[in-house]
């Protein structure tokens, strides 16, 4: 079945309200500049710091695998997406309270609640955000699949720019550290409450209801089909596993450049904000070509701005190239989602295509954790720009694959034909 394009847009409307708040909530939250500089600001060493690339690449890979299994049985998803994202909430107000009205401990005991908080948060949407992925695709017109993404993509960077902003507000105001970052936390999970509810008005089509399967074996079978599937997927993996240098430009760099240019904590806010524009502006693009031109299009784009942030991280020598590099960072972090999740429906050969959508992120979960967390000590044995230089070679690889190697799945041409 296919939604009357009226509906498409009218589910949109509703999608574009909750990104609203999301979009806030993830920016005074984002392990873009916000996070890893408050670790620095607590004492945290670079290998604590390359902890949060570590918990997120594998909060996002694996607890995704389970949810075809917890889901299979639901032709509507929308309460539970509702529950799901209103529950997020919890860590992010819990953090806050901490840090806004808990006497102040040992610096490693504030370290130790906020890697633990975020890494609690962002295990749980890990989970959810293939459910997330499948209801998106479900409410949408499928030849407007990318461009759908592309634009929900837009209002949540777009609020991220407001995001980073209020954070550079907060960041910078007379409240004492850490409690400015914690009021940062508590309007984030007001709003990550706030917009969970306004899915209600979305108009579901029932989807495929999958036969029951203990979760293990249809894992195995899942991923045995995926790396013996011929058609590109494989490649798309190598592109992805290569691009594993992208937290030496959100993780590392801020940190790196507040030194080198002399900058202030809220500069990192104002880092923040720069990337949400960069993924505001590559969101849209992103996704008008994945439907115009194909979504392994959207794979180039990728790894073309990764490559690119990471050379103007190396070479840049002035202020304004840091801001430069923010933007391609979000040109790359918003390009390489889309590129994932549109590039990972289209190789399912599955209606339901939710285990699809948990199985390939998990299947690069583990080197992408272990390359995560070696930066820190090799940035601490061998300096920031060596380990750039090596993360910038193996993003100008991962390019050149998305350029030359990477079949376009027969799927996305159909945004070629005008939708009804």
């Amino acid at each position: 079945m296919t939604l009357p394009l009226d509906r498409h847009w009218k589910n949109l409307a509703w999608i574009f309200s909750v990104e609203v708040f999301w979009g806030v909530a993830l920016a005074l939250t984002s392990a873009v500049a916000i996070i890893p500089v408050f670790l620095a600001h607590l004492g945290a060493s670079n290998a604590v710091v390359s902890s949060l690339a570590v918990i997120w690449i594998l909060a996002n890979g694996i607890p995704g695998i389970f949810a075809a299994h917890f889901t299979g049985r639901m032709a509507y998803r929308r309460r539970f997406l509702i529950a799901c994202h209103a529950l997020t909430a919890i860590p992010w107000l819990a953090i806050a309270a901490w840090f806004l009205f808990a006497p102040r401990p040992e610096p490693w005991i504030d370290i130790a609640v906020l890697v633990a908080g975020w890494g609690i948060a962002w295990l749980w949407m890990g989970f959810f955000i293939p459910v997330w992925i499948n209801f998106i695709s479900k409410v949408t017109r499928p030849e407007l699949r990318a461009t759908s993404f592309g634009v929900i993509f837009f209002f949540q960077t777009l609020m991220g720019v407001v995001g980073g902003w209020t954070a550079s507000i907060v960041l910078g105001s007379d409240i004492p550290f850490p409690a400015n970052y914690g009021l940062g936390f508590a309007i984030a999970g007001v709003c990550t409450a706030v917009g969970s509810f306004l899915f209600a008005p979305v108009v579901e089509e029932p989807g495929a209801i999958a036969a029951a399967e203990d979760p293990l074996r249809g894992i195995a079978r899942t991923t045995r089909e995926i790396l013996t599937d011929r058609g590109g997927i494989r490649v798309f993996l190598s592109v992805y596993l290569l691009s594993a240098g992208g937290p030496v430009l959100f993780a590392f760099y801020p940190i790196f450049a507040e030194h080198r240019f002399h900058l202030e904590a809220k500069d990192s806010a104002l880092y923040t904000a720069t990337a949400m524009a960069g993924q505001l502006v590559g969101s849209v693009l992103a996704g008008v070509i994945g439907d115009r031109f194909g979504y392994a299009k959207v794979s180039v784009i990728a790894t073309l701005a990764l490559t690119a942030g990471l050379a103007m991280a190396i070479f840049g020598s002035g202020t304004h190239w840091y801001f430069v590099t923010a933007f391609a960072l979000g040109v790359f972090l918003v390009s390489d989602r889309l590129a994932l999740y549109n590039l990972t429906m289209a190789f399912s050969p599955h209606e339901d295509n939710t285990a699809y959508l948990g199985i390939v992120p998990a299947l690069g979960a583990p080197f992408l954790a272990l390359a995560a967390g070696v930066l820190g000590p090799c940035i601490d044995r061998w300096g920031f720009a060596p380990v750039a230089v090596a993360a910038l070679a193996a993003a100008a690889v991962s390019a050149y694959l998305a350029l030359f190697r990477l079949p376009e799945p027969r799927y996305s041409q159909v945004g070629r034909r005008r939708p009804a």
